[in-house]
């Protein structure tokens, strides 16, 4: 009786296994069509128009194509809804009703890719969350397991997703036992997740497998860039600990504030699908006309920040993290619907190197405690924080990128998450 338990949960520990592995060959696919549009429409074609040059140029070559591209998104949600769920949503969702839809996916993985591919200032990680989670469900349905087995399928499906998107397995573990709200504490979900633990790691240890064979064998990958293992450290850092923390929440109210207002004007817009859709294409449209680095999640022109930081305008840092944390909320509420954590990081770190250049301190230092300020003020959750933030930092970085998470996810917030 006892063998035959454990060779069920073998079982299930490698369907986990593959089903990880079949996420990882999923989200891998989809952000390369992502970026094989986002190359064709925003850098061939233009160079083959010979349409580089003026701002002129440039804003008028962004308003048509960001205007084909509401049309399309316009059509999709007029005809299939609100699509893609966020990953909130998603996770609102399974944890309210026990389930998740899987009779659309096909329509959730188009909508995903309109809004990345025609310029949105978004991560990809909602559309590919709530495509992953549905296919888990429809697995668990057809295979008939019990209610308890889909749902750990489909919170290993989770962990296995934002891990392979982010690169960092750990965060997409953390993610998925971190408590949600203050209903719940840290032990109370370790200790009723136990049993999972193994299972969301076999789904992750699949994903990033298929990523990382997939990407080996193409020479193509995705993923969030690394900062320099050179920085310094001491108490010419540490001295700028509270203005650092001070700086990130502010600016974390600043999009939480955007995001509420432009979620109030939405609903107000409710219906008007064409409309919503062409006012978030004419913000991303001019915005990248004059402020660039605004457009997509930010993942790419982060790799550039890195090495050019100190030779770029403190105004337009500061201008472009401000205008892309609006254009994130905007996007997200009228329609384009997508992911926050790539440009929320990729902001912070425009903010955090306009910071050193006031104040003359080192660079990294002061983008690691900044973006983990604010983005552990928004997110609630510290450890997910440090997680997917030491991917991008050296592990030296870990003590003031805790310190930073933990101490703004202890201040209250006005804003109910």
């Amino acid at each position: 009786m006892k063998d035959g338990k454990i060779t069920k949960q073998i079982s299930f520990c490698l369907l986990t296994f593959l089903l990880g592995f079949a996420a990882g060959g999923i989200v891998w696919f989809l952000l390369q069509a992502m970026q094989i549009g986002i190359e064709l429409i925003w850098t061939s074609l233009p160079s083959a128009l010979h349409l580089t040059g003026s701002s002129a140029v440039t804003l008028i070559y962004n308003l048509i194509v960001c205007f084909i591209g509401a049309i399309l998104i316009a059509l999709v949600q007029k005809h299939y809804g609100p699509l893609p769920d966020t990953m909130e949503e998603v996770l609102g969702s399974v944890k309210r009703t026990g389930t998740y839809p899987h009779d659309t996916l096909h329509h959730v993985a188009v909508a995903a890719l309109l809004p990345l591919i025609f310029g949105g200032a978004l991560g990809p990680e909602a559309g590919l969350t709530g495509l992953v989670v549905g296919i888990c469900y429809w697995i668990g349905d057809n295979l008939q397991y019990r209610n308890e087995q889909v749902s750990a399928l489909a919170e290993a499906g989770f962990a296995a997703i934002v891990g392979v998107i982010f690169g960092s397995p750990l965060f997409g573990i953390a993610h998925a036992l971190e408590p949600d709200d203050k209903s719940e504490n840290y032990r109370q979900k370790l200790s009723g997740k136990r049993a999972r633990i193994l299972i969301y790691c076999c789904g992750v240890l699949g994903g990033m497998l298929a990523f990382y064979l997939l990407g080996t064998l193409t020479r193509r990958s995705a993923g969030l860039p690394r900062f320099h293992a050179q920085h310094a450290i001491g108490i010419d850092q540490w001295k700028w600990l509270l203005p650092l923390l001070a700086a990130g929440i502010v600016f974390a109210l600043f999009y939480l504030t955007i995001q509420k207002l432009t979620r109030n004007l939405a609903d107000k817009l409710s219906g008007h699908f064409f409309l919503c859709s062409f006012i978030a294409a004419a913000a991303v449209a001019i915005a990248g006309a004059f402020l660039p680095m605004t457009m997509f999640s930010g993942e790419h022109d982060l790799k550039v920040l890195i090495d050019s930081w100190q030779s770029t305008s403190p105004v337009v840092m500061i201008l472009t993290a401000i205008v892309k944390l609006a254009l994130v909320s905007l996007c997200i509420n009228f329609g384009w619907r997508g992911g926050s954590i790539f440009p929320i990081i990729f902001s912070g770190a425009l903010l955090g190197y306009t910071f050193a250049l006031l104040v003359g301190m080192d660079g990294a230092f002061a983008v690691a405690m900044l973006v983990s300020a604010m983005y552990a003020y928004i997110m609630r959750k510290p450890v997910a924080v440090v997680m997917i933030l030491l991917l991008c930092f050296p592990v030296t970085y870990i003590f003031p990128i805790a310190v930073s998470a933990i101490l703004a996810s202890k201040i209250p917030t006005p804003f109910h998450r």
